[in-house]
């Protein structure tokens, strides 16, 4: 890329469109366009500064350039209070995780990748989350601060942040107070419902890529092929998936989700507030409270009945969200107008109905969908029983094992409730003296500055806390364990591979004999010990350390999917509490185990704004913000299709705009290959395998190299229903959406994101995949640092790579001429000044 030489350097010079253009895609992280380029000024040449095209200087007879979309997802330090919606992004994860009986990619184009019954069951369990944290956050601010603290001089007065409520809130007058607890809570939830519709704006609003036609308009123009306008559909139910051009359309499901989960948080906060009044209030006043309540819960039967709908219903949604907004006001109208007199001690009389109620349905609510796993299950197995007997063959791909959407679900579940429970019992300690039960026994002395908290609240919070650390850190000594035991077993094999594919590669093993005080007297293999230092003292004929590193990171590479066993476990074990607790509670009216109470729930509430502050300090280091932030990238990365309040999707935008920027080229008489490492190879499987009828058969071949690819290890094996055999297969046999497509994906065995994507009885062909070995060489200088295991991230400093993307860029030129765009233009690009971006890229 140059610059235009009569600005002094500042202003860029047009931009070649024609030719080939080698864009390069980043993972996790947000890899930043100078690292991705080498240029410590590339220039932008489309796009802007949250995701843009960066192009640097020709080489090797094509164009370079880079797609960075790290500012949707990494840039800013203020993601990482992302975090804190990671209980939503498992819930909406879920919906993604069905599994579908193996098809042909032909079956798959007509078909929507799972069944009305599974999305309205998942979007039922993802509503769970939502009541579950709604019923909380009122408890808490209604109960525990409004009602109990408010009502006591003592909690009013000690307490520096509830003093001033001296001032306006009396402490005699229990309906003021629990209006103003259930207004702080309506207040949380329009919180969430606000920060929807912010990131809505940023994501869902940019529509999936629109052809344009040659035809001019009135004014000279060229007009669209068709109407653009935004898909009534939720994402998960368009035929063919991945495949659909309207997939990546979901603004306005997105807002009628929004509004029906809105719906069920006031309808939560109604319900609580009106049973209350209906419990404190006599007459006309408590008739209020009934009304208010029995009105909630229709509008939440409402919201159930409502996500059946696999289209967008917007008239139906502003009705419901009218109905709970309605009975919230006449809740709080009857909250206003109970007497003045001081309300008994111990929890706000009525919310223990209440609380029952909303977080029973957001159990139930679990119900169905383990019910239609269980069903699916029994279908494979009768399915696979007939195959058997007609003795075809089975198709067997790894996938997640036992239900996934019902174990994200669960633990996303389990995870929410650990906190908002654990933070009820600390801010009750803060407040004053917590003690365990739903008021004084009658005929006790009362407790002084006493907050009452059931004692399943405290029970279950210590439970889910050190259940979740113990497991985890049980897990992670166990897997550190088998990983140490590996490293030395597999160490003998490991070397013999190495030199095996050291051979083949023709690099030559180390002369023994080589003369000293010589060029080739200063090379060393590491599979000798090295010259100095500790490792020097190594026992013949026992694998080096370096041999027992490169061992120790393929047995990672092997066992990264173990990641799902805590979260089956969890999920299990949280079954198993579940019955426990309800067996005590219910069947042998007994209370239930209070143990570590105070450790448990100070833990759970440190963990979120610790895990916060923690990415928050790492967020500028890339190599951190790459380990902490890979969850979030992965599960980000679908629509908000089952819970519109998890982190926005960044593939939203990143789709449409690389396919455009691919369009943009072929129609300019360019070519495209594309270099995709880890997450970015995803963005490129959507892009290239969208269907784009419009566009004709007439599309340039592509060229697709991906590195580090979790394509099979982990997106086939976690979200086998989108990016199933088929929708891979379709790729690598060239049948993609775009177009026609030349697919080379190259992988390390030390890779722990990456690997193969044709795995077990896949259907892809065997030259898809290409594994090259790593570390690279095992030839280096005496005293010099020993060859570098590059696993996940050294892919762009391996030439053995960058000679698989020149070979992927002689292919595409060779396999047919660009379009003919037949207009005699320049084949240029003016970029257009922008005063408020530098020429360097910050």
């Amino acid at each position: 890329m140059t610059l235009d030489q009569g600005s002094a350097g500042l202003v860029p010079g047009p931009v070649a469109l024609d030719g080939l253009t080698e864009i390069r895609v980043h993972g996790v992280g947000g890899t930043s366009p100078e690292s991705l380029l080498g240029d410590l000024e590339p220039t932008r040449v489309a796009g802007d500064r949250v995701a843009g095209f960066f192009r640097t200087r020709d080489a090797r007879g094509r164009h370079r350039e880079a797609y960075s979309w790290g500012g949707l997802t990494s840039r800013s330090r203020t993601r990482a209070l992302w975090a804190l919606l990671l209980p939503s992004m498992f819930a909406n994860m879920a919906g993604w995780m069905a599994r579908r009986w193996v098809m042909s990619g032909d079956q798959e184009d007509d078909e929507a990748a799972t069944i009305w019954v599974f999305r309205w069951f998942a979007r039922l369990a993802a509503l769970a989350l939502t009541l579950s944290t709604a019923v909380m956050v009122t408890m808490l601010f209604t109960d525990i601060v409004a009602y109990q603290c408010g009502g006591m001089e003592s909690c009013r007065r000690d307490s520096w942040w509830t003093a001033t409520a001296d001032r306006w809130l009396p402490v005699d007058d229990p309906g003021q107070r629990i209006a103003v607890g259930a207004a702080a809570a309506t207040l949380v939830a329009l919180v969430f419902a606000l920060l929807a519709r912010h990131t809505r704006s940023a994501y869902e609003r940019v529509e999936p890529p629109t052809p344009i036609s040659g035809d001019q308009g009135a004014l000279g123009s060229p007009v669209l092929d068709f109407d653009p306008q935004p898909s009534r559909r939720c994402a998960a139910a368009q035929e063919g998936g991945l495949r659909h051009p309207e997939f990546w359309s979901g603004l306005r499901w997105h807002i009628f989700l929004s509004r029906l989960h809105l719906s069920a948080c006031l309808g939560v906060v109604a319900l609580l507030l009106g049973s209350s009044v209906s419990a404190l209030g006599d007459g006309s006043t408590a008739r209020i409270g009934t009304v208010a309540a029995v009105a909630a819960g229709a509008g939440l039967v409402a919201v159930m009945a409502l996500l059946a709908f696999d289209d967008a219903q917007p008239g139906l949604g502003t009705a419901v969200l009218v109905l709970t907004l309605g009975a919230l006001v006449l809740a709080v109208g009857g909250a206003l107008s109970l007497p003045a007199v001081a309300g008994p001690e111990g929890m706000l009389p009525g919310s223990r109905w209440a609380v029952n109620v909303v977080w029973g349905a957001s159990l139930a609510l679990l119900l169905p969908l383990a019910g239609q796993q269980v069903g699916a299950w029994v279908f494979r197995m009768v399915k696979a029983r007939q195959l058997r007997a007609q003795e075809q063959t089975i198709p067997r791909i790894s996938l997640f094992p036992w239900a996934a959407p019902f174990v994200m679900n669960a633990v996303a579940l389990i995870v929410a409730n650990t906190v908002l429970l654990s933070a009820i019992v600390y801010v009750g300690r803060v407040l004053g003296t917590v003690t365990w039960g739903f008021g004084p026994e009658p005929g006790a002395e009362p407790v002084v500055g006493a907050i009452y908290i059931p004692e399943a609240v405290g029970s279950l919070a210590s439970m889910l806390s050190l259940g979740l650390i113990t497991l985890f850190v049980v897990f992670g000594i166990g897997f550190w364990v088998a990983m140490s035991r590996s490293r030395t077993r597999t160490a003998p094999a490991v070397e013999a591979r190495l030199r095996q594919q050291y051979a083949d590669a023709g690099i030559p093993p180390q002369a023994p004999d080589a003369a000293v005080r010589t060029e080739a007297g200063w090379w060393r293999s590491a599979f000798d010990p090295p010259l100095f230092g500790k490792g020097g003292s190594e026992p013949d004929g026992r694998p080096t350390r370096w041999v027992r590193k490169v061992a120790l990171m393929r047995f990672v590479g092997d066992h990264s999917r173990a990641v799902a066993i805590p979260l089956v476990i969890a999920t299990a074990g949280g079954v198993l509490g579940l019955i426990f607790f309800l067996t005590c509670v219910w069947v042998l009216r007994s209370g239930t185990p209070m143990f570590l109470v105070d450790v448990g729930t100070t833990v759970a509430v440190a963990f979120p704004p610790l895990y916060v502050l923690i990415l928050a300090s790492a967020w500028r280091n890339e190599r951190w913000r790459r380990v902490l932030g890979t969850l979030f990238d992965v599960g980000s990365f679908f629509p908000r299709a089952f819970h519109p309040f998890a982190p926005p999707a960044y593939a939203e935008r990143a789709v449409p705009e690389l396919t455009r920027r691919i369009w943009r080229l072929h129609d300019s008489g360019g070519r495209v290959v594309l270099t995709a490492h880890s997450q970015g190879s995803v963005i490129a499987a959507a892009v290239v395998g969208r269907r784009s009828p419009e566009r004709g058969a007439d599309e340039p071949t592509i060229g697709v190299v991906t590195l580090g690819s979790p394509l099979g290890k982990l997106y086939r094996w976690a979200f086998p229903a989108l990016f199933s055999d088929g929708f891979l297969a379709g790729i690598a046999d060239g049948r993609a959406g775009i177009g026609p497509v030349l697919w080379t994906n190259v992988f390390y065995a030390t890779d722990y994101i990456g690997g193969a994507v044709r795995t077990g009885d896949s259907t892809l062909p065997d030259t898809v995949d290409l594994e090259l070995v790593d570390p690279p060489t095992h030839r280096y200088v005496a005293d010099q640092p020993l060859p570098r295991v590059l696993s996940h991230t050294g892919y762009w400093h391996d030439p053995a790579f960058w000679g698989q993307v020149d070979a992927m860029c002689d292919r595409t030129t060779a396999a047919g001429p660009p379009r003919d765009t037949g207009n005699g233009s320049a084949h240029e690009d003016t970029i257009a000044p922008d005063p408020r971006t530098p020429v360097n890229y910050l």
